[in-house]
């Protein structure tokens, strides 16, 4: 028997929600007067669609009664975009994420991973602690991502990577079963999306042809060069099987952290994957963060990244190995290790961030008119040229030369 979802046609079925809430809170509860609303804007949501549900309730026999909220994410409506997007796979992951991933690494922890509380997971819903009742908010993804909002995410990445580093040195075993739980979608089937993501490619040659300047020119040459392969060349960067792998987020940026302060969450588990510490590493600095922001402190920010590494290893295993077989074990974990490994996957980092750029610039009312045709992956090279402001061109330059940069040295 299939299972009823949460939310059906925007709104939210309350029997569904009371037996949820119930056997999360192990106490019988009334739910009363459930409003939906949107969590996130349309342009934000590539997998799920993501709703706040407000509602009041009540425990059985006590008359107090109480407000909260929850988020509830759902499938999207379009099936040919849930099938596009292996919508089903990604619920899969994500509730594996919830229910046995993170619990599992936060095990090899000195403090767990930061994330929302996890309620309820099935086909048809996800529903999660909202972290606005804790101050948690999503930032302004429109302005450029500022010093004090890069630290924490790279030392929550450092602290998931440092989980599955420690617990294959302790529990390899365990840790091999783990990662086989994770779904991964077979390459053929994902043909449709490469196809999709290669449109990015002809917007960006189109947008270096405008330029007619002998830099672009090259530029466009390198451009023109991975259309045939990208695709296939991302998969396999992923896939290589380099001598230190572990869980990957799979999806560290703005869109997917809030912040409270400084401090982050991490948001959407639903593209967990087993590779170099590097995927993740590549997908953040690329997408989030400005070219030359980047190009200056990049080796500030790798340094960091190490710091935090080895203090989360060090932390857990200082009572486990001798300090001389611990420094042995840390020896590995390097600033050349890993620049290395964000160069070879540098490739991966520009087109997921080529791919996501609109986001940052387009307003909620273009990606509004873009659900009439499925989504910003059914939009057509010329279209997107009429959306993109000057701004958004010149970010899309700055990429290719800082990938261009990236992958000569």
């Amino acid at each position: 028997m299939n299972p009823t979802p949460v939310i059906c046609n925007k709104n939210c079925d309350k029997t569904v929600l009371q037996e949820l809430l119930s056997k999360f809170w192990k106490k019988k509860v009334d739910v009363s007067n459930p409003v939906t609303e949107l969590a996130t804007t349309k342009g934000n949501n590539f997998v799920s669609d993501a709703w706040r549900v407000k509602f009041s309730y009540k425990e059985v026999d006590k008359n107090e009664l109480l407000k909260s909220t929850v988020i509830v994410k759902s499938k999207p409506d379009n099936e040919a975009q849930n099938t596009l997007m292996h919508t089903d796979i990604a619920f899969k992951n994500e509730i594996l994420a919830y229910e046995e991933v993170i619990p599992t690494l936060n095990k090899y922890l000195g403090a767990p991973l930061r994330v929302p509380r996890y309620v309820h997971g099935d086909t048809t819903s996800i529903v999660l602690e909202d972290m606005n009742n804790r101050s948690f908010q999503t930032i302004n993804k429109k302005l450029a991502t500022e010093w004090n909002q890069v630290w924490s995410p790279i030392q929550e990445m450092a602290k998931l990577h440092a989980a599955s580093i420690i617990m294959q040195k302790l529990n390899k075993k365990e840790f091999d079963a783990l990662i086989k739980k994770i779904t991964v979608v077979p390459f053929d089937e994902t043909t449709p999306l490469g196809e999709k993501q290669a449109t990015a490619l002809d917007t960006i040659s189109r947008i270096l042809e405008e330029r007619k300047t002998p830099e672009s020119i090259k530029c466009k040459e390198v451009v023109e060069s991975l259309k045939k392969g990208a695709w296939q060349a991302q998969k396999d960067i992923i896939d290589k099987e380099v001598p230190i792998r572990v869980i990957n987020h799979g999806s560290i940026w703005i869109n997917n952290l809030l912040y409270r302060n400084d401090m982050i969450t991490l948001l959407d588990w639903q593209h967990i994957v087993y590779s170099s510490p590097a995927t993740d590493l590549s997908f953040f600095l690329y997408v989030n963060l400005d070219t030359d922001f980047l190009s200056n402190k990049r080796k500030k920010l790798l340094d960091f990244y190490i710091l935090n590494l080895h203090q989360n290893i060090y932390d857990v295993c200082i009572n486990e190995f001798g300090v001389g077989e611990l420094e042995k074990f840390l020896s590995s974990f390097t600033y050349d290790w890993i620049d290395s490994e964000l160069r070879r996957c540098s490739l991966y980092g520009y087109m997921m961030a080529q791919w996501i750029t609109p986001v940052f610039y387009w307003s909620e009312a273009v990606f509004q008119q873009l659900e009439s045709i499925g989504g910003i992956e059914n939009l057509s090279v010329t279209d997107r040229l009429k959306h993109m402001t000057f701004d958004q061109k010149d970010r899309v330059i700055k990429l290719t030369k800082h990938y261009l940069n990236d992958t000569s040295n």
